[in-house]
């Protein structure tokens, strides 16, 4: 499926540095953000009905893939921020959100990273899966199939090394552009 909710910061006081989705109270600014999702397994964590899920964020917002998981009703296990505090003491050792696959194209090269899947229940008896959905392995071969986003129009392609002479300078609203989306990913709002 895909998720597609504009996500914004939440001004909601007690919920500082925490993002919501458009439509709810106390979400300032909010900007289009679009996440895929795949259902890999369903099973059980420590007793309670999950699902093993792939998500690829197709923008970059902060928090993205666990704010769209709760716009859901589908928290991350483990997510005390945007989950159910359950109060339990058997909750999860740490959040089970993993960096499994991450390709990043720049001008020089393609540098890719795959890891092992953590969410096994020989790395963690609290996971009993029972229903088989899709293949991990056979989804990141797509993945890895896949191009990457088209350029811009103008500029070179991700794994294409740039000529000097083809870049032009950098304008002022390309700059302001920029430090803009610094801003958005620095930890205190006011620097």
């Amino acid at each position: 499926m895909t998720i597609n909710y504009a996500i914004g910061r939440n001004s909601t006081e007690g919920r500082a540095h925490t993002m919501c989705i458009e439509g709810t109270q106390g979400c300032e600014n909010p900007k289009p953000s679009v996440t895929e999702l795949v259902v890999l397994e369903h099973g059980l964590y420590a007793g309670d009905p999950v699902s093993k899920v792939l998500l690829q964020p197709l923008t970059g917002r902060t928090h993205q893939l666990r704010v769209h998981c709760s716009a859901l009703s589908h928290p991350v296990v483990g997510d005390l921020t945007y989950g159910q505090a359950s109060g339990r003491e058997d909750q999860p050792f740490r959040m089970m959100l993993h960096a499994f696959y991450l390709r990043i194209p720049t001008h020089t090269e393609c540098v890719e990273a795959c890891t092992p899947d953590p969410f096994v229940p020989t790395l963690d008896a609290c996971w009993s899966p029972h229903t088989l959905v899709r293949s991990l392995d056979q989804l990141v071969q797509v993945l890895r199939a896949a191009p990457d986003p088209e350029p811009a129009e103008g500029s070179p392609g991700p794994c294409s090394t740039p000529t000097p002479s083809t870049r032009p300078p950098e304008t002022e609203a390309q700059r302001a552009s920029c430090l803009q989306w610094l801003s958005e990913w620095t930890l205190e709002p006011d620097n």
